[in-house]
Order: structure tokens, then C-alpha cells, then sequence
């Protein structure tokens, strides 16, 4: 069954597209030991979740190469008021690419060229990425979510007018507009 309306969550272990009996791209969703199919593909999903709290999918990859620098499978933050991050295994563009929740990934350990993923579902998945490569792109959404964590919890100093001196801005009788070049005397 497709669930009408979800939002990513903490919960979130991954999300994985997956097609539904009618040939739709849809997003399957594990929550804990559970799985939903979300009838949206897993870049709706990331999208609708991010338009919600006024951001967009477009933003979060911006924001995220900014501050990763312009790299290719960028994780993103995808909700940062619940501190959620996501990172792609392969392009976000493939049907099968897996969107893992780094904080659900317990252990990961090589089998020869591919990764087995301990996820804190009690659950373990083998992944066809050697361990170097996804442990690199684990660490890389775990930086992200920290610079993100920090810059939105630094207190910025800004300049402050004496409290004493309080200023009256009042507009130019000619052109109506408030003149703020009077605050800089």
C-alpha cells in the first residue's frame, strides 16, 4: 500500500526507490524494523519533506556544496531543525540508489569488494560499495551535519547602537522612502 503523505522523519534508517505494482517509481521507506512505500519517488520525498519547512531539494545540494565544496553525490541535510541527514551511495538520479541515515549506521565492515552496513534496526545489509569508498561518503554527510549544527547554533555578533541613543528614522518629505544613511553619522 502507498502512503499518501509522509515527511522524513529521525527514524528514517534509509529510503530506496522501488517500483510499485503499476510500474511507479516510489520511495520505500524503512522506519526501525518496518518499511513503507511512499508513493512519491525518493527525490519527492527529499523534496516534499524539505518544502515543508520552506526549504527546497535544489537548496539543500546548493547549501551542501557550499560548504562540502562542488561534490558529486553530496549528502544533504534534509531536515535541520531535527538534525536529519541523508547521503546517496550512487547518483540520486538511479532508481536503486539508497539514501542512508548516517545516524542509523551502527558497524560497517568489508565483504571482499562490498560493504556490509550494520544499522541500528538490529538489521545488516550488503551494500556493492567497497568499505573505503562508503565509509568515506558516511564520514563526509557526518561533517556536513556538524558544520551545519555549529553554524546554526553560533551566536553572530553584529554591531550594536547604544541603547541611549535611540534614532528616530523618519522618510524624506520628497521621494517618501526612509533615509537610513542617517544611521551611519
Amino acid at each position: 500500500m502507498n502512503n499518501p503523505f509522509y515527511l522524513v522523519d529521525p527514524n528514517v534508517v534509509l529510503i530506496t526507490g522501488e517500483y510499485d505494482p503499476y510500474g511507479k517509481l516510489c520511495a520505500r521507506v524503512m522506519i526501525g524494523r518496518k518499511t513503507i512505500l511512499v508513493n512519491q519517488s525518493p527525490l519527492q520525498l527529499l523534496d516534499s519533506t524539505l518544502k515543508y519547512i520552506s526549504f527546497t531539494l535544489k537548496g539543500a545540494l546548493a547549501g551542501a556544496k557550499n560548504i562540502l565544496g562542488n561534490q558529486y553525490m553530496c549528502p544533504i541535510i534534509v531536515n535541520p531543525f531535527q538534525g536529519i541527514c541523508l547521503f546517496p551511495i550512487r547518483s540520486p538520479k538511479k532508481e536503486d540508489c539508497i539514501w542512508f541515515n548516517p545516524d542509523h549506521i551502527v558497524k560497517t565492515k568489508a565483504k571482499g569488494s562490498k560493504t556490509v552496513v550494520n544499522l541500528s534496526n538490529g538489521l545488516s545489509m550488503i551494500v556493492d560499495l567497497k568499505l573505503h569508498t562508503f565509509n568515506s561518503k558516511m564520514q563526509t554527510a557526518i561533517q556536513l551535519k556538524r558544520i551545519v549544527c555549529e553554524r546554526g547554533t553560533q551566536a553572530f555578533s553584529v554591531s550594536e547602537l547604544p541603547s541611549q541613543n535611540h534614532i528616530e528614522l523618519k522618510t524624506n518629505a520628497a521621494t517618501g522612502k526612509y533615509n537610513f544613511d542617517s544611521l551611519a553619522e
